[in-house]
């Protein structure tokens, strides 16, 4: 009976590493499909309109001044529909891809990768100009899903 747990705790804290890895193949392949179904876009929305809002909660962290620039010239450019025209599945692999090595994939930028909370697994990638990329992945029934992203 210990043995069946020890590999049960072992298959879960595994169980990220395997979503990232996927998630690697993806982008790499530049397979949109699959990605999709890795990626909750509308969570990646909603928690940056969390980090927008002062009153709200949002598992988001401190951004870079990159990041304020682009929302801002969004903001300016496309008023209040910016998070829905600017933060789209092309741009979160975009910013995967910011990530990335030519040819090494965005797990060579890999620098930090692991559990904030039983359901929740946090990704830091470093990026060419040393703003780091995080990712925030969600438990979303039997799948790990991206539900932040940012720089």
């Amino acid at each position: 009976m210990t043995a069946v747990l020890a590999v049960m705790l072992l298959a879960f804290i595994v169980w990220p590493y395997v979503a990232l890895w996927n998630l690697h193949l993806a982008v790499m392949h530049d397979d949109r499909a699959a990605l999709a179904a890795m990626v909750d876009v509308d969570a990646v929305r909603d928690e940056i309109a969390r980090r927008l809002n002062k009153e709200r909660d949002t598992v988001i962290g401190e951004l870079s001044d990159a990041f304020i620039e682009w929302l801002e010239t969004g903001i300016r450019q496309y008023g209040k529909d910016a998070l829905e025209t600017q933060v789209t599945l092309g741009w979160v692999q975009d910013q995967l891809v910011a990530a990335t090595a030519p040819g090494l994939g965005f797990l060579s930028a890999l620098s930090y990768g692991f559990f904030d909370s039983p359901g929740g697994f946090v990704v830091r990638m470093e990026r060419g100009d040393g703003t780091p990329v995080t990712l925030r992945l969600r438990l979303s029934g039997a799948h790990w899903r991206v539900t932040a992203v940012y720089y």
